[in-house]
């Protein structure tokens, strides 16, 4: 059985009615903003996997093609679906009326990933080098949110991501189609939470530089690869 197909569908389902829905209401900024999230979210994913799979931190043993002999084809486009509803999420962040204690919470998710990280280097033996790139990285994703209500939703988004990451992976690990070969451990979860706020910042710095992408030489460029900046302009 193959879980990572059927998680890549439902993805595509998502992903198809955003983007028709873009297309519906004649929103074509967020429909690039989309597909540049996605083809971003898609090359990191194959670039981290491969390092990942390389190396022999965690292995998958069923797909239905594998890139480079390692990576299942179905990761790509799993994280390009993911960036798209991402960056849909991201876009209603305003909307959401609800707040929380944010700073008390995110300092001591941060405390837990330190002492996780000082557990495994320190007592058990194990290398959990990723957290010193993907802690600053949360930060500095954190920080780009000026507002406590758009802080609230961002960190409530990863907690979401950070949680469902735990129990489809233990899922997935359970059937033997996937595995680390240092075991499945906490901190990994705690990843991706970090790095789902980093990745909420990099919209957020996106969507207010935006006036950027207005330059004349950049719209020249853009226009010789066939992308008319009048449509997507917001």
């Amino acid at each position: 059985m193959n879980e990572l197909f059927y998680l890549f569908i439902i993805g595509l389902i998502i992903n198809i009615i955003l983007f028709g829905h873009a297309i519906y209401k004649k929103n074509y900024s967020i429909f690039a903003d989309y597909i540049l999230f996605g083809l971003l979210a898609a090359v990191l994913d194959i670039f981290v996997e491969f390092v990942g799979t390389y190396n022999e931190f965690w292995n998958y043993n069923e797909s239905y093609y594998f890139i480079f002999g390692l990576i299942p084809i179905e990761l790509p486009f799993m994280f390009f679906t993911a960036a798209v509803i991402g960056k849909f999420i991201h876009s209603n962040l305003k909307k959401v009326k609800y707040n929380l204690q944010l700073n008390f919470l995110f300092g001591i998710l941060s405390l837990i990933g330190f002492i996780l990280y000082l557990r495994s280097n320190l007592l058990i033996g194990i290398d959990e080098s990723l957290l010193i790139f993907t802690v600053p990285l949360g930060l500095w994703g954190f920080n780009t949110f000026k507002s406590d209500l758009d802080k609230s939703s961002v960190l409530s988004v990863a907690l979401f991501v950070g949680i469902l990451d735990y129990i489809v992976e233990s899922i997935i690990i359970s059937t033997g189609n996937y595995g680390y070969y240092d075991g499945f451990k906490l901190i990994t979860p705690l990843n991706y939470f970090l790095l789902t706020i980093a990745f909420f910042g990099l919209m957020e710095k996106f969507d207010k530089n935006k006036s950027i992408l207005n330059n004349k030489l950049i719209m020249f460029v853009t226009k010789l690869f066939g992308v008319d900046r009048k449509l997507i302009k917001k």
